[in-house]
């Protein structure tokens, strides 16, 4: 059942991605609330109850942020609904990730050592850069968005090296960079394709993470 479930993750991620390639948004719109629900399943059959738990609060807010930005045409209520769902669920990452750590939990010597420098140069460089652009409203949201994106990319490169640190690690990448992609679309410039690279960064972000986590809990 768990890999009927990834399978058919598979399949809806590339029926979203074709949606932006033919643009058909009620395609889009049928497709991306399934995301989630796929990984969900996957998480149920795969998983320890412990993490199991952890790992659907995770989702359950990644799946609320799917939807609700899936209207934020409709009015901005619903991006910044989006934005502080998926908030909660990147705060749900970093506890993990900074539970798995090489210290065995959250260390604050290893938070400011030298490899944090670039991903912060990265994330107030690139707020920077859209400061300009971004309604002043939303100043304080996307800010404390940006800063818990760069913690759990930080706090995944931070984990100890094991059979699933790469997954998690590549994963988290990924999703830097989907997000990136989400914000220089919204608030600078909503480039050609820009719809096929977020989704196509974002679906095997989520999809590494969640495999990364549930290996390393079936190897324990």
């Amino acid at each position: 059942m768990a890999r009927i479930a990834l399978l058919i993750y598979s399949l809806i991620g590339a029926l979203n991605i074709l949606s932006a390639v033919i643009e058909q948004p009620l395609l889009r719109t049928l497709t991306k609330p399934l995301l989630m629900p796929m990984l969900l399943l996957y998480v149920f059959f795969q998983t320890h109850i412990v993490i199991r738990n952890k790992l659907i609060f995770i989702l359950v807010f990644a799946w609320l942020g799917d939807v609700f930005l899936l209207f934020q045409g409709n009015s901005p209520l619903y991006f910044q609904l989006g934005l502080a769902s998926f908030l909660i669920m990147q705060i749900g990452y970093i506890r993990l990730f900074s539970s798995q750590s090489s210290e065995g939990n959250f260390n604050l010597r290893q938070w400011f050592s030298w490899p944090i420098i670039p991903i912060l140069i990265y994330v107030f460089g690139f707020l920077a850069f859209l400061l300009p652009r971004i309604p002043a409203a939303l100043y304080i949201p996307v800010g404390l968005y940006a800063v818990a994106l760069g913690s759990m990319l930080y706090a995944a490169y931070l984990r100890k090296m094991d059979s699933s640190y790469y997954f998690i690690l590549i994963g988290a990448i990924f999703f830097i960079i989907s997000d990136s992609l989400l914000a220089l679309a919204k608030f600078y410039y909503s480039f050609p394709g820009n719809s096929i690279m977020i989704m196509g960064t974002y679906i095997p972000a989520q999809l590494l993470l969640i495999l990364g986590l549930c290996k390393l809990q079936l190897k324990n």
